[in-house]
């Protein structure tokens, strides 16, 4: 039987995002916190206009949601931790103090209970978890429900199905085959399986025989995707372990101009957007705006580190 090959281009991967999208409006992110997160995609999906999203990620994200919030593109927020981990995510902040946006209040066990649910074709994952906890007085993906084998009172997390996942690993072959080369895949494959349409970011792109002579170390088999895209450096500015590390010093930099901008002064978070978001046409423009080859060989340095 033919098979067609997975790996197109940006553009090709955007206009399937963005018609997805506009059909029902829920993105899911992958990675965790500064870990192998979609962050080219972000800008892409960004840089085309997209609004009105309901996020969802892994337990754990961070800069790529503050920067879809500060990019306007953000209308709910179904994610339990939004943070930066050594500062707060200083527009994620603002937007819902100035009630911009919707940050549902959520834990772990919901998100992943829905993405099981989801992954599982099941309309909920029951969850024993959550009792005595006042998250259920304000969670929308929890409701209570009687057990009808043991009659216990246990919580149900509604499927999650996100309409759109973006994923960034560290390879791909052209049919789709995922290899994660960290020894943490975080909960990219559950995503995958849980997603009407996954795109997956790469840094490289691998032989056939590179799959094929090693099958176990593909994480996410070419079954679950819909179409590879190859980044280098599309993790940036969080980590593609072990190819590079987080890039601290621009996450530091973004997170001060998106506080001034809390304090009044956005000037600067809107040359942000311009300069990395609306105006870097390709990944070697933003590469090259963030420092180039010299400042990524620092962060495979660290990486190769540690």
């Amino acid at each position: 039987m033919q098979r067609d090959p997975k790996l197109v281009d940006l553009d090709e991967a955007m206009a399937l995002a963005v018609g997805a999208l506009r059909d029902r409006p829920d993105l899911c992110l992958g990675g965790l916190f500064k870990q192998s997160r979609p962050v080219a995609l972000v800008r892409a999906v960004l840089a085309a206009g997209a609004k009105g999203l309901n996020l969802y990620s892994s337990p754990g994200a961070g800069y790529d949601v503050d920067l879809m919030i500060a990019a306007d593109a953000v209308d709910a927020v179904f994610i339990p931790g939004v943070t930066l981990e050594n500062r707060l995510c200083p527009n994620f902040r603002a937007a819902v103090e100035s009630q911009r946006i919707t940050a549902h209040a959520l834990d772990a066990l919901s998100v992943v209970g829905g993405l099981m649910a989801s992954a599982n074709g099941v309309p909920f994952q029951p969850i024993a978890a959550l009792k005595a906890s006042d998250v259920l007085k304000h969670n929308p993906l929890i409701s209570e429900f009687e057990c009808p084998i043991t009659g216990d009172t246990l919580h149900a997390a509604r499927a999650v199905r996100p309409r759109v996942t973006f994923l960034h690993a560290q390879e791909a072959d052209r049919w789709g085959n995922i290899r994660h080369l960290s020894t943490m895949v975080y909960a990219d494959q559950l995503m995958a399986r849980a997603s009407d349409t996954v795109i997956v970011s790469v840094d490289r792109i691998v032989e056939d025989d590179v799959v094929l002579d090693d099958p176990r170390r593909v994480t996410i088999p070419s079954h679950y995707v819909d179409a590879v895209v190859h980044i280098p450096y599309g993790a940036h500015p969080t980590a593609s372990f072990p190819l590079y590390s987080m890039d601290e010093e621009h996450i530091d930099a973004y997170a001060d101009l998106g506080d001034a901008a809390r304090k009044g002064d956005g000037a600067g978070l809107q040359d942000y957007l311009a300069r990395y978001v609306t105006d870097a046409v390709d990944q070697q423009t933003y590469i090259d705006r963030i420092g180039g080859a010299e400042r990524l060989s620092v962060l495979e340095q660290e990486a190769a580190e540690l």
